[in-house]
């Protein structure tokens, strides 16, 4: 259930607000940049372009131990802008067996929103700065080669919202402009795909795509909106945004990730189909439910004292090394909400994430996953 205070909820809008309406960008008040490396030129391109103060570093950030708003403050609103020294292209490969073994392209670690059910926390404990990685040459020379692999064509897609979102600073990165025109110049048989919650789709528009780049909007209802998505464009703005993209010829997709019971969540994800059905066309929609890891779990609970996901762990079983609601429960929900979009579109193309075949079965899915949003 998601029934906090209304006091506690209403001040942590406010901070959160304050905070973000403080800044020039929303998101970033300055640079941080590691001396060295062949950043530099992409260092000052970004800093002349966004007009924020760039503070130089001689070595990675140390974790700072503070909490709330503080460590907001600290973590969230600076981008370190540094070289990539592993490879920018690896192949995810799922623990637990669940997920297909798709391509990521990691151009971005760790988000500067701040939602509080992201499993970027635990990923990047130890590094908890948002970072860009400005060394292009590299990436660029990785996914040419890339490109000339003989893979299978669900394969043949980069995924660039695994390890950050792409789009929610790219107002002050200019990151994809330079990366979709590259894609038809020197990819021509890869495609890539932007998995975000940003509105900010400005950079995009009027880009020779090509049809190569996919753009799939991560939603959620209006309550888990307000409640955990802090900084975070409303779901409408989203699919305003969605409909931008796709009358500019992007294909569209979206996820309705993380799914959350609470008191009125069938009624408003009802509502949230509705309203997609309304604004935009997707060619697929992956659907997920909140599937904390259990040290997540704890991160949660530390770095949100109030938030009303503590309680909803408390009602999570634990199931192959994930909390997960009970089958039954997450059955329902899959089953109410697909329901909801064979209502509106029989064709269309619906998946889940990180599923097993037989949760897919129960649900009237077959396909094993190869619909899913981060495959061709």
């Amino acid at each position: 259930m998601i029934e906090p205070e209304k006091k506690i909820l209403r001040e942590q809008q406010m901070a959160y607000a304050a905070v973000t309406a403080q800044q020039e960008h929303g998101l970033v008040r300055e640079l941080w940049a590691i001396r060295g490396g062949s950043t530099l030129a992409q260092v000052q391109r970004i800093a002349k372009n966004s007009g924020l103060p760039v503070q130089w570093l001689t070595k990675m950030p140390a974790v700072n131990g503070e909490r709330g708003m503080d460590k907001l403050m600290e973590e969230r609103n600076v981008l370190l802008l540094r070289d990539r020294k592993s490879p920018f292209i690896e192949q995810f490969q799922h623990p637990l067996g669940r997920c297909a073994k798709f391509y990521k392209l990691t151009a971005y670690n760790n988000c500067n929103f701040w939602c509080e059910y992201c499993y970027l926390y635990l990923t990047f404990r130890n590094s908890p700065v948002s970072t860009h990685f400005a060394n292009y040459d590299k990436m660029f020379r990785e996914i040419e080669a890339f490109d000339r692999q003989r893979l299978p064509g669900a394969l043949r897609v980069l995924n660039l919202g695994e390890l950050g979102d792409p789009l929610a600073v790219d107002e002050i990165t200019g990151f994809a402009e330079q990366v979709v025109p590259f894609m038809t110049a020197q990819a021509p048989k890869t495609r890539l795909l932007f998995l975000t919650k940003s509105d900010s789709v400005k950079t995009l528009m009027g880009l020779r795509h090509g049809g190569q780049t996919i753009v799939s909007f991560s939603l959620n209802t209006e309550k888990v909106w307000q409640y955990l998505e802090h900084r975070t464009p409303s779901p409408v703005a989203r699919l305003n945004a969605a409909r931008k993209v796709q009358e500019d010829g992007y294909e569209v997709r979206l996820r309705i990730d993380p799914v959350i019971r609470y008191s009125t969540w069938k009624a408003d994800y009802e509502a949230l189909v509705e309203e997609v059905f309304s604004l935009v066309r997707p060619t697929r929609i992956t659907l997920g439910e909140y599937r904390p890891a259990e040290g997540l779990s704890n991160h949660i609970r530390r770095r949100f004292p109030e938030s009303p996901l503590i309680k909803v762990n408390g009602s999570l079983v634990s199931e192959a090394g994930k909390l997960r609601y009970p089958r039954a429960c997450r059955l329902e929900m899959f089953s109410t909400i697909i329901a909801a979009i064979r209502r509106h579109s029989p064709k269309v193309a619906v998946a889940l994430c990180k599923e097993s075949a037989e949760v897919w079965k129960a649900v009237g899915l077959d396909g094993g996953g190869l619909r899913c949003n981060c495959l061709g």
